[in-house]
Formats: structure tokens, C-alpha cells, sequence
């Protein structure tokens, strides 16, 4: 005779919470991924905004370089500008021309509005006869420093970096970018 089961018996549950487990390991694999296209979007914008400042120097640093080679037998005058001097775009001098000390002005206000922390100073090689052109702004790209990940905060650590320079008076790392200008 065969023994029937019957339908009161418990069946064991060997799968039991399968699928809220798989659930589970789904959500921690999406947040993660998540997480990393967070940090991805982060650092392009970082990098966005590196590559709009860099953009920023060079049109400035081209700007005066252009009023420079136009004025070739007054290469000289460029070396120095009155920083009190108020820019005015519209001043003209008596023979009608922009002074070279109001493009000086003008273009040092530029560089002080749309670079962050920026300076910029235009020196002579006498003996080579060229003019250099050097802009400077804040560097604000974090480094690796022996594992830890921050701004540049010493002399030694900026020097450390290509193309960067230590502020001593302000305590701070600059991007450093320099144009040569021959006559």
C-alpha cells in the first residue's frame, strides 16, 4: 500500500528570501555605480573649469602680446605700468592712440577680474632682446601627496608641480604660464 502524502505536511522552504537578497545586491551594485558616475561628472567640471581658466590666460596673455607687436619701438615702456592708473578703454592720448600705460592698466585689471587670484608681469631680456609675458593664478587642482589627495600647500610640494609657482605672500601655489614676445 502507498503511503499518500498529505497536504497538511509543511514543505521545507529552501528558497526562502532568494529574492529579496538578489534585490538587495542589485541596489549596492546601481548605488555604487551611481556613486562613481558622481565622482566622474566631478572631476570633469574640475577639469572643465581648469581648461576654461587656462583659456582665459592665453586670450589675455594674447591680447597684450598683440598690443605689444603692434608698437614695436615701444617694446620697452611695457615693463612698467602705474597700478593706480584707472583703466578706460575709451582714453586716447593726444595723437589719438591708446597709451601704453592705459592698455597696462587695462590689462592688468583683466587679469585680475577672470583669473582667480591672478598676476601677471611683463619683463625684458636686454641682451636676447625678446620680452617675456608671465601669468599667474591660483591653482586649485587637487594632487596626490603620498596618499593624500589636496591643494598644494608648501613651497616645496608647488615646486614639486611643472609650471607652478610659490606665493609666498598669500601662502599659495600658482599655475604659472609664460609667452615669449620677440620684436
Amino acid at each position: 500500500m502507498m503511503k499518500q502524502r498529505t497536504t497538511d505536511t509543511p514543505r521545507p522552504l529552501r528558497s526562502a528570501g532568494f529574492s529579496i537578497i538578489e534585490v538587495l545586491v542589485a541596489l549596492l551594485v546601481l548605488a555604487i555605480g551611481l556613486l562613481g558616475l558622481a565622482a566622474l561628472q566631478a572631476q570633469g567640471l574640475r577639469f572643465n573649469h581648469d581648461a576654461y581658466v587656462r583659456t582665459q590666460a592665453t586670450h589675455i596673455a594674447s591680447d597684450i602680446i598683440d598690443r605689444m607687436r603692434v608698437n614695436p619701438e615701444n617694446l620697452a615702456d611695457y615693463t612698467a605700468a602705474d597700478p593706480d592708473l584707472l583703466c578706460d578703454p575709451t582714453f586716447e592720448d593726444l595723437q589719438g592712440g591708446t597709451t601704453i600705460e592705459m592698455d597696462l592698466s587695462c590689462w592688468y585689471d583683466a587679469v585680475e577680474e577672470n583669473l582667480p587670484g591672478g598676476s601677471a608681469i611683463i619683463t625684458a631680456n636686454a641682451t636676447a632682446n625678446f620680452y617675456d609675458v608671465t601669468v599667474r593664478w591660483l591653482d586649485r587642482t587637487p594632487r596626490d601627496f603620498g596618499g593624500t589627495v589636496r591643494v598644494p600647500g608648501t613651497a616645496a610640494e608647488c615646486d614639486a608641480i611643472a609650471a607652478r609657482f610659490w606665493d609666498a605672500g598669500s601662502g599659495a601655489c600658482l599655475v604659472e604660464h609664460t609667452w615669449t614676445v620677440w620684436p
